[in-house]
Formats: structure tokens, C-alpha cells, sequence
């Protein structure tokens, strides 16, 4: 096993060379969304990247693009960590049925404005250039000569000269689509649907029950912690799915906020491999219309992702989560930590405090009892 040079000299000199750079700034192969660049070096383009999905409507380009450009500046300038000399937009689209390659980059134009007009706006670093990639061809939108810059086709890999040829002679691997990344967590409709909704159903309805009791005596909270470390056990040794009952009573039980901080209690090294795989079944099988009941799920999952150095799910789930929910607290402070570059090791005695902390708890509801 070889290990990436982590800071290549490859040159960048223009949209071309950027439009392949963009898998190994983000660290996967980037589909419908956005993604902002901010160049410290003039020769090889590095420094700080944001990617998020491209919203369908583009009646919300215009607020978006503000948002974005606002959030871009707060991250890298008033953090401190950067000194941007100017910004790369890209704009990345699968097209829709129907709609050429060249339609759909056209129909992204007012996109690309949008950001240039926001980052000027801010009075900060300028948009050096906005990029369409579609169906693996690049338009950069500055370029105003008849034919040029519009729909190129990306260099092969195997091109010696091309960028991703360069990079991977230093380790350096494209990663995977942007779709390969949330298929894991999606949700998706087992062949037993209507199975499953039926018992989402019925937890669901017990669940509002224990919700609306103002004097429950915590015996929902503890089966359901006993239900959630029998799961990781099975998953231990190499469970892949629950019965249905189960599964649809750990979707709803893990929102509450001890049982969530229970399942963030497993996140030392040894139980990576096996959580990961309970959160995204989980998040899978909370399905319409119980996506929301998703969102301990997914958090769960991305701080797994995070402590395994795979920050495109962490970030992919976290952002599926505040869309789900913008307010749930957890996911926004790891979705920020992430921002933030902090170590995915600063988890640990969170989750360490958590767990005495229940222990604690339980000794003192079996002391009352």
C-alpha cells in the first residue's frame, strides 16, 4: 500500500487543468452539486473546498448562491486559516431526461452569475472563474470567444499528460461518485415495504405515546438501549438486517437524546466497522414517510465515517440530515467541527463522558426503583 504524496506540484493553468483537479480537492467524484475553490497558490490552484447538492428549483439559485458565498468567507476567513486569492465555482450536473449536455450546462448560466455577483458583493476574493462539468465535458462560463471553453471532454485518465494521470503517479485515487457515496444511506424500499411501513407505523404511534407522557418511568428509554447494544452485537458478528419490529422501533427510539448518545458512545476503533453498517441500514429503511426519523441515524453514521477518515459520507450524511432537520444541534456541531478541521479523536471522550454518564444515570433510576 502505497501512501499519497499530500501535497503534489501539479500545475494548474486554467479550467481544463481545474475541471479534473475537482475529484482530488473534494476526495470523490462529485455529481449535482456545487462546489467552491479557494485558490492560495496561483500555481497548482490548492487550498480550501465546500461541496453541496445543487438544488432542482432554480427559483432558489439566487438565495443559494448568497448563502454559499456568505458561509465560504465565514469558514476560511474568519477562522482565520486562510488567505484566499481568488475563488473557482464548479457547477455539476447530471442532465435530466430529455435535456442535452449542452442545455443542461446553459441552463446553469444564471447559477454561475448568481456566485459571481455574491462573492463581489462580499468584497472579498473575486470568482476567478465559474465551471460547468456535464456528462463529463467542462464549460467555463468568463470564456465569451464563439466555441471555446464549451463542452470540451475531460482527458482520459490513462492520457500521461492529464491531470488524474499526474496525480495518480502520486497515490492520489479519483474516489467514488457522488451517488455510490449516499447510496449507502439513502432511503430505499426493501422488497418487504409494506411490511416495514406497517411496523414504522405502529412504533411510530408508541413512540408519540412515550413522547407525550410527562411521567414515564424510563422503561421505554431502557428497552430500547437494550434493544440498540443487542443490534450492535449482532452486527458485531456479522449481522447485515433486523426484523422488521426492531428495526422500526430502533428508527424512532434513537431519537430520543439518550439513546442517541448511547449509539455515539460506540465509536472507538473496534466498533467502527460493524455501527457504521448498523446506521446506514437504519437510515435506509426509514422510509417515506419517516425520512426524518432518520436524522440520529445518519448523524450516527457520519461521526463513524469521520472517525474512519472518510469525510465525503461524513459530510454527504450530515448535509442529508439538516436538510432533513436544519436545527438538530448534533449533526450542525459535527458538520462544523468537520468545517472546521478539527480531529475526528475529539469524539472520543465525548463519547467516553457519555457513557459514564448513563451508567450513572442507570444506577440512579435503579437506586428510585
Amino acid at each position: 500500500m502505497t501512501t499519497p504524496n499530500p501535497h503534489p506540484r501539479i500545475k494548474v493553468d486554467g479550467p481544463a487543468e481545474f475541471a479534473q483537479l475537482l475529484p482530488f480537492l473534494v476526495g470523490h467524484q462529485p455529481e449535482d452539486c456545487i462546489a467552491l475553490h479557494g485558490r492560495l497558490d496561483t500555481a497548482t490552484g490548492t487550498g480550501p473546498t465546500m461541496t453541496l447538492p445543487l438544488p432542482d428549483d432554480p427559483a432558489t439559485w439566487q438565495a443559494v448562491a448568497v448563502s454559499l458565498a456568505s458561509d465560504f468567507h465565514h469558514v476560511t476567513h474568519e477562522h482565520g486559516r486562510h488567505d484566499i486569492l481568488d475563488i473557482v465555482v464548479f457547477l455539476c450536473r447530471t442532465p435530466r431526461p430529455g435535456q442535452s449536455a449542452e442545455e443542461t450546462a446553459e441552463a446553469l448560466r444564471p447559477l454561475a452569475d448568481y456566485f459571481v455577483d455574491a462573492f463581489d458583493d462580499l468584497g472579498r476574493a473575486p470568482v476567478m472563474s465559474t465551471i460547468a462539468l456535464v456528462d463529463n465535458r467542462w464549460w467555463a462560463y468568463e470564456c465569451h470567444l464563439p466555441g471555446c471553453c464549451e463542452g470540451e471532454p475531460l482527458p482520459s485518465p490513462d492520457d500521461p499528460t492529464s491531470v488524474a494521470a499526474q496525480l495518480a503517479r502520486h497515490g492520489w485515487t479519483l474516489g467514488r461518485r457522488t451517488s455510490e457515496i449516499t447510496q449507502e444511506f439513502q432511503p430505499a424500499e426493501p422488497e418487504d415495504a409494506a411490511g416495514l411501513r406497517r411496523a414504522l407505523d405502529n412504533e411510530g404511534a408508541a413512540w408519540a405515546q412515550y413522547c407525550a407522557s410527562p411521567s414515564d418511568d424510563g422503561t421505554v428509554l431502557q428497552a430500547t438501549h437494550a434493544l440498540l447494544e443487542t443490534a450492535i452485537d449482532d452486527f458485531r458478528v456479522g449481522a447485515t438486517e433486523l426484523a422488521h419490529d426492531v428495526t422500526a422501533r430502533l428508527i424512532h427510539g434513537l431519537n430520543d437524546e439518550w439513546a442517541r448518545d448511547h449509539g455515539l458512545e460506540h465509536i472507538e476503533d473496534d466498533d467502527l466497522p460493524h455501527t457504521r453498517r448498523l446506521w446506514a441500514f437504519l437510515a435506509r429503511h426509514a422510509i417515506p414517510p419517516y425520512e426524518t426519523a432518520a436524522i440520529p441515524a445518519l448523524t450516527l453514521l457520519a461521526a463513524v465515517a469521520w472517525r474512519q477518515d472518510d469525510l465525503p459520507t461524513a459530510r454527504y450524511a450530515l448535509k442529508h440530515a439538516l436538510t432533513l432537520d436544519p436545527n438538530d444541534e448534533l449533526a450542525d456541531a459535527l458538520h462544523n467541527a468537520i468545517n472546521d478541521g478539527a480531529d475526528a479523536a475529539s469524539l472520543l471522550p465525548i463519547a467516553r463522558n457519555a457513557k459514564t454518564e448513563r451508567h450513572a444515570r442507570a444506577q440512579t433510576d435503579t437506586t428510585h426503583t
